[in-house]
């Protein structure tokens, strides 16, 4: 890793709750709710009403279609620090420490969820999303640049709007069960019309997962989501 960035981190004992406040923190104060009728305020499953219940920020979306096993949903554009791991606790390492206040501001961030990652590319990357106002809660704000990292393995970028297809699972995030959720929803997404974009756009394309728990959340309490960039149909734009 560049300038010893992983190695400053692996010097220092991490407890395990402090490893999880530097993942999520203590409770902020919850975003602000709206009239509106997408799937923004009020998060389904263990670990997003999890999350929300921490006061974490979580990103906005619509949804644009749903079926028995699957979402297709519209996210907002956001702001967002990311590195390359190998091994999933390098990642989290370097993102905490990150959101914790390693930056040339110096100042801790309020926390966010989910942590999104792509297993599958080369090499593999995972980032989180910085919250308001990097990614602002009214979309119609103009964003404000997040502080620069201190080392250079981090690094930060904008994430256009997204379109995913989504395929909920819970448990341990092991690859066979990664890849088996991977592919159900390709099949869904298949026989509902949509096309998986695959390595096009400036958008992440891929399989992406996106986790919503502590690290060290009991199996059954763990909300997990496999992501498929897709192209919507016409009518539903």
């Amino acid at each position: 890793w560049p300038d010893g960035a992983l190695l400053a981190h692996r010097d220092r004992t991490v407890a395990p709750q402090m490893f999880f406040e530097s993942l999520f923190g203590g409770a902020t104060p919850k975003q602000p709710t709206s009239s509106s009728s997408s799937a923004r305020e009020e998060p389904q499953g263990d670990g997003r009403a999890q999350a929300a219940a921490l006061g974490l920020q979580l990103p906005l979306y619509d949804v644009l279609a749903s079926g028995d096993d699957f979402e297709v949903r519209r996210y907002q554009r956001l702001a967002v620090v990311e590195c390359e791991y190998e091994k999933r606790p390098e990642g989290y390492e370097l993102l905490g420490g990150y959101c914790a206040g390693e930056t040339a501001a110096g100042l801790p961030m309020p926390k966010t969820a989910p942590c999104v990652m792509r297993p599958t590319a080369s090499p593999k990357t995972m980032w989180y999303i910085l919250p308001n106002p990097h990614t602002p809660l009214d979309p119609a704000d103009a964003p404000v640049p997040p502080p620069a990292p201190l080392y250079s393995a981090l690094t930060l970028r904008d994430v256009p709007s997204l379109v995913v297809g989504v395929g909920r699972f819970s448990g341990y995030a092991v690859p066979d069960v990664v890849l088996g959720r991977a592919a159900q929803l390709r099949a869904s997404l298949s026989a509902g019309g949509y096309a998986v974009v695959d390595g096009e756009g400036g958008a992440p394309s891929g399989l992406m997962l996106a986790q919503y728990n502590e690290l060290f959340a009991l199996p059954w309490k763990r909300d997990n989501e496999v992501w498929l960039r897709v192209e919507p149909p016409e009518s539903t734009e």
